[in-house]
Formats: C-alpha cells, sequence, structure tokens
C-alpha cells in the first residue's frame, strides 16, 4: 500500500501538487478562523455570565456560600437551615449584585419558618459586602 501512494504521488504534475497545497493550506486556514470564533464565542459566554452574577452562585445548589455562612451564624439551630433559592441581579455600576435568598429554618418551638435574607457582594471576588435577615 505504501508504495502505491508514493507511486501516485509521484506521477502527479506540478500544478496538482501546488492545488493541493492551497488546498490544505485553505482547510487549515478554515479551521483556525472556527476555532477563532468558537473561543470568541466561549469569552463573551463567559463575560455574559460574570456579568449576571452566576460566577458567584454555587453550582451545585445555586447558593452563595458567604451569604449562607452568615445567616447559618444568626439562626437558633444553624444546623436546620436548608437553602431553597438564591436570585441574584446583573452587575450594578458600583461593581456589585444583590442577592436574595429564601431558606427554611427551625424557629423557637421547634416549626419550620420559610426566611429571607437580603445581601450585596462584590462582583470581582464575590465577598459579601452587607446582609440583613428580612424575615426569618
Amino acid at each position: 500500500m505504501i508504495a502505491w501512494g508514493s507511486y501516485l504521488e509521484s506521477q502527479k504534475t506540478p500544478e496538482q501538487r501546488a492545488q493541493e497545497a492551497a488546498d490544505r493550506q485553505a482547510a487549515k486556514a478554515k479551521s483556525d478562523r472556527e476555532a477563532a470564533s468558537t473561543a470568541a464565542a466561549e469569552n463573551a459566554e463567559q463575560a455574559d455570565k460574570r456579568r449576571k452574577g452566576f460566577h458567584c452562585l454555587s453550582g451545585w445548589d445555586g447558593s452563595n456560600r458567604a451569604l449562607v455562612d452568615a445567616v447559618t451564624k444568626s439562626l437558633r439551630d444553624p444546623s436546620s437551615f436548608e437553602h431553597d433559592e438564591t436570585r441574584i441581579t446583573p452587575v450594578s455600576p458600583q461593581g456589585q449584585h444583590f442577592l436574595t435568598m429564601t431558606f427554611r429554618a427551625k424557629n423557637g418551638f421547634g416549626g419550620t419558618n420559610v426566611g429571607v435574607a437580603t445581601g450585596i457582594i462584590r462582583q470581582s471576588d464575590c465577598a459579601l459586602v452587607s446582609w440583613q435577615l428580612v424575615s426569618s
């Protein structure tokens, strides 16, 4: 097989070889353009996720760890904390995101209440700037 391929290659004219080289170069250029456009699309998607604040939320349950820790420390029974939902706003001109988190926790009588906590986090490092317990 290798000998047959070598024989066919030796029978090509210079024009055929030049055309094949041009075709290979065009295919490589097309491949490079597609790779660049794919990379640009991925970068745009990542930038959009950062603008929306999703990089500050857990991929597992959608919570913000800093806000969860702050709320858990303020509860009577920290082990009863159950995260329900966290909503986040797009970045503000000040470079901050506003969070609203709903959760469940036991009250003083042993029943379970639904609580709401709000917070402000920095976009740059997702650090909790301030928070407050709205209802519990």
